[in-house]
């Protein structure tokens, strides 16, 4: 299954996708995609420390699809977030449309459970400048590419969980 968990910044989804994957009685696998900078330091720590300790942890900041399209039945992968994601496509002048439908494509035939942590940016204002636009109107696209295909979509406000979507496969 393909589970959405989207959100504001600090709104409470990535310790709500988190709840889910413990509940999981195979292998976690938490798949960060952040790049390392010292401005993600403190945040890295804090979602390390909430971790267990069995949890295997892989840093992929750009072939997420590929290490999709490797999991097992098995495994449970919880990747956070898309939107750090998205950024490394964009900043690495990759064709975002593609990445997109590369991803998908590997969600929807994944045979391993999928918990997706992604901010949602497009509930503000429209930015000012080129580069800002073309990223939320990708991030968009993005979400809702990943929602058609996932059985549970979770929107995250101040902590709370609003359902979304729930679909059984």
């Amino acid at each position: 299954m393909i589970h959405l968990y989207l959100g504001g910044a600090r709104s409470g989804k990535s310790t709500l996708a988190e709840e889910r994957a413990c509940l999981w009685s195979g292998q976690v696998i938490y798949v960060a995609t952040a790049r390392s900078h010292p401005s993600m330091a403190e945040r890295i720590e804090q979602h390390r420390s909430r971790r267990p300790s069995n949890w295997q942890c892989i840093e992929e900041p750009l072939a997420l699809a590929e290490l999709i399209a490797r999991a097992d039945a098995g495994q449970l992968l919880l990747i956070d977030c898309l939107t750090l994601w998205l950024t490394n496509q964009m900043m690495a002048g990759l064709d975002l449309s593609q990445a997109r439908d590369q991803l998908v494509t590997a969600l929807d035939s994944t045979s391993a459970e999928v918990v997706l942590v992604s901010t949602e940016v497009g509930q503000g204002l429209i930015p000012d400048d080129p580069m800002s636009r073309d990223f939320v109107a990708a991030a968009g696209e993005l979400h809702q590419a990943i929602a058609r295909v996932a059985q549970t979509v979770t929107f995250s406000q101040a902590g709370h969980p609003i359902v979304l979507k729930e679909t059984r496969r």
